[in-house]
């Protein structure tokens, strides 16, 4: 039993990385950023969209785990919930890239960081459904408001990606 806590510990503070201790949140948005876009190079897109979505079944029941015995409903250190919010919020650029031959200079830098910055925004200032999901207080609710924010900077970026 001891050994699931610390798995459960060790996933929903992805890799302990919750434990940072300035901006845990916005520290694993970057360490989430750099893990998705080297799943996304070694096993393509379905296999990205399909580990995001197991991620966040996974982040859901660690949430609820480890908020069962803890004061605090939404704990800074639970992280899985940003890991999956920045990985929906790049899928646009990856299924764009999908269909090219990426090389290191013509990777999409640009697009990345901005996709980080409109999910840290969003996540940040929770409007509408995602400050309806933060008040949940649940596993799911950790887990949704960052998961609604990865949607709405999804469809900026896809907005983004077409138009230019």
């Amino acid at each position: 039993m001891r050994r699931l806590k610390k798995l459960i510990n060790f996933f929903g503070t992805v890799f302990y990385s919750g434990y940072f201790p300035f901006f845990p949140g916005t520290f694993a948005s970057i360490i989430s950023l750099i893990l998705g876009v080297l799943f996304f190079k070694v096993f393509g897109l379905i296999s990205f969209l399909l580990v995001t979505a197991i991620l966040f079944l996974v982040g859901w029941w660690c949430c609820k785990k480890i908020i069962s015995s803890h004061k605090n409903k939404d704990p800074s250190e639970i992280v899985i919930d940003e890991l999956v919010g920045q990985w929906i919020s790049i899928i646009p650029i990856f299924y764009f890239l999908d269909r090219q031959v990426i090389t290191f200079s013509s990777f999409p830098y640009l697009e990345l960081i901005f996709a980080f910055i409109l999910f840290r925004v969003f996540d940040i200032v929770k409007i509408g459904p995602i400050l309806w999901a933060d008040n949940l207080k649940s596993g799911l609710g950790i887990m949704l408001d960052d998961c609604l924010a990865g949607c709405f900077t999804f469809l900026l970026m896809t907005l983004y990606l077409i138009i230019i």
